[in-house]
């Protein structure tokens, strides 16, 4: 019977691929004071759908391709058919374009099988039934002829000998999600080095996550208490800031990374007391969250934050 993209019943992983905190982003352009002639118009209007297409795919995060170790079915991190540019085009040439998702803007789920050392190609899905119910679409896969034929070793079997580079293979919990591509961390992970389709070497390891103070609330935090009394010239001004820490083991901090991003007409003196003030802040947190991926701890995703100056208050006219 066929193994669905969101079936929980793919041995030895779990299918939470992607939706874990998903997110909605909403790109607004917008254009004053332009006038167009039909032609013009149109050009303009395919130019501006695939800017909006490229920015789409940026953010949204992509289903992984799937591989077969001894018995298991885990998913991989790395579609090495798009490590080269003629073999991803020449199977793009063959796919239906049908139940397009952007969640795989691809359009297919290779699925792959390690034996002998070799990376092996077994098959690949369209999209038509890939995001389709099994008793609707019956499964729709791309034919392998005329595409990898160079590729085939005695036995017939379509090694990779195209991709030299890492496979990085994950199971387990999901442990850190960011809504783009393969932005995502596993409690289980082993990367393999191949060169020309062949496994020359693996490497396991056990991420981990220690819950902890949150971009989130490091945000509120900052809102909370940033003083403006402290800086008389930021009264009436809006503030723009990122920030990034690296936590230690423990949850402390080991550093802090903040940048001005307005205004940026300031003296850096003065650039550097805002810094002070919200390195301060960002300290009085408690334990930061730990991030440990490939036996390192990471540092935190750079997050930007707006403060406003608050808002003045008018006295209410009574009537006469």
């Amino acid at each position: 019977m066929k193994q669905k993209l969101f079936s929980p019943q793919v041995k030895g992983m779990k299918t939470n691929f992607l939706y874990k905190n998903p997110f909605l982003y909403t790109k607004t352009i917008i254009f004053a004071d332009i006038t167009f002639s039909t032609m013009t118009r149109k050009l303009f209007l395919l130019h501006l759908l695939c800017f909006c297409c490229l920015l789409s795919a940026q953010a949204t995060g992509q289903i992984s391709d799937l591989i077969i170790i001894g018995k298991d079915t885990f998913m991989l991190e790395t579609c090495p058919i798009e490590h080269d540019s003629i073999i991803s085009r020449q199977v793009r040439e063959r796919l239906s374009n049908e139940n397009f998702c952007t969640a795989c803007w691809r359009g297919y789920q290779a699925t792959w099988q390690i034996e002998d050392d070799k990376l092996i190609l077994k098959r690949i899905e369209d999209s038509k039934s890939l995001f389709a119910h099994p008793d609707t679409v019956p499964e729709v896969t791309v034919d392998l002829n005329g595409i990898f034929d160079q590729y085939q070793d005695k036995q017939g079997r379509v090694v990779a000998s195209w991709f030299s580079g890492e496979l990085k293979v994950v199971s387990g919990e999901q442990i850190y999600y960011v809504h783009t591509g393969f932005n995502r961390e596993y409690e289980n992970e082993t990367d393999y080095q191949v060169e020309q389709g062949r496994i020359i070497s693996k490497t396991s390891y056990r991420n981990s996550i220690k819950k902890g103070t949150s971009i989130k609330d490091a945000m509120n935090l900052i809102k909370t208490q940033f003083n403006r009394d402290y800086f008389p010239e930021l009264a009436n001004t809006k503030v723009v800031i990122s920030c990034a820490v690296l936590p230690k083991a423990d949850g402390s901090i080991d550093s802090i990374e903040v940048h001005i991003i307005r205004p940026d007409s300031i003296m850096e003196e003065r650039k550097n007391l805002y810094i002070e003030h919200i390195c301060e802040i960002l300290k009085k947190a408690p334990q930061w969250e730990v991030l440990t991926v490939r036996n390192k701890i990471r540092k935190t995703e750079r997050w930007a934050i707006s403060l406003s100056p608050p808002r003045k208050q008018t006295r209410g006219i009574s009537a006469q």
